[in-house]
């Protein structure tokens, strides 16, 4: 900040001088495309307080038997309900080399931090507990591995029975039973494997496939109307360089022209 209430920019193109100064540099996501933290790094030179920055609507990474297990199911993809947090999404989900994504993978890891564990249904418009009760009365005959595939792809069914926790829980086992011969436990068994699924992501793919940062220039820094700095008058923050993360859909889109066009309200 200069003297008459300007501020001074030095740049490699020059020296500038203004009275209001609009910060849209972004987020770190996909720096490919020039993303840098330079919006934070400003922020923080004039004393605004920056909140954790992660990536976000970013896939997941596995490691270990569930990447092999994710590594042999690529390029699957099939709808579910992601839960984490208190938080749910229905939505596909898509198997890859790395691990999973799809939109119901990124709309959840706006929600999830390193160490906490995702729950996945692969069949959410069905009970199969009570799907597998009216095989059996329908006397049919046919095996498990079977009758799953017309609920999901058989690629997926065949590999998750055979999985590491599949075998943990004894579904190996029932995998290739006539239906006719499942017992109550069997049943229950199958349907906690595909309804109630748990598993704890590696880590993400990171800023470089991620499409927005969470976390950012602390809002409450921020005035909520015009958007200008509390502590430097002349100075604002808009967009993804503030810590506000919106869902897939368009949302952080509409927040940076919304936050522009509050703050030129006032520049």
């Amino acid at each position: 900040m200069g003297v008459w209430g300007f501020l001074k920019l030095h740049t490699t193109m020059g020296a500038y001088r203004c009275k209001s100064l609009v910060v849209a540099s972004g987020g770190l996501s996909i720096p490919t495309m020039g993303a840098t933290g330079f919006g934070y790094d400003l922020a923080k030179q004039f004393g605004l307080r920056i909140t954790a920055r992660e990536a976000s609507l970013v896939p997941f990474t596995f490691k270990g038997e569930l990447l092999t297990l994710a590594q042999s199911l690529a390029g699957v993809a099939l709808p579910v309900v992601i839960s984490c947090n208190n938080q749910s999404f229905k939505e596909a989900m898509l198997f890859t080399h790395k691990g999973i994504s799809g939109p119901a993978v990124l709309q959840i890891s706006n929600y999830w931090y390193s160490g906490y564990n995702i729950e996945i249904n692969f069949l959410p418009d069905i009970d199969l507990a009570k799907q597998i009760a009216q095989w059996q009365s329908e006397k049919s005959k046919s095996e498990l591995t079977t009758l799953l595939s017309r609920l999901m792809p058989k690629r997926f069914v065949v590999a998750w029975l055979a999985a590491e926790h599949a075998k943990a829980c004894g579904a190996d086992n029932i995998a290739n039973k006539n239906i006719a011969d499942l017992s109550r436990s069997d049943i229950e068994i199958i349907a906690k494997l595909f309804h109630t699924w748990q598993c704890m992501p590696a880590g993400t793919e990171g800023y470089k496939t991620a499409e927005v940062t969470r976390g950012g220039v602390n809002t409450d820094d921020v005035s909520s109307k015009t958007f200008e700095a509390k502590k430097v008058p002349g100075l604002y923050f808009i967009g993804e360089v503030l810590d506000v993360t919106g869902w897939l859909g368009g949302f952080n889109f509409q927040w940076a022209w919304a936050s522009g066009h509050c703050a030129a309200q006032y520049v």
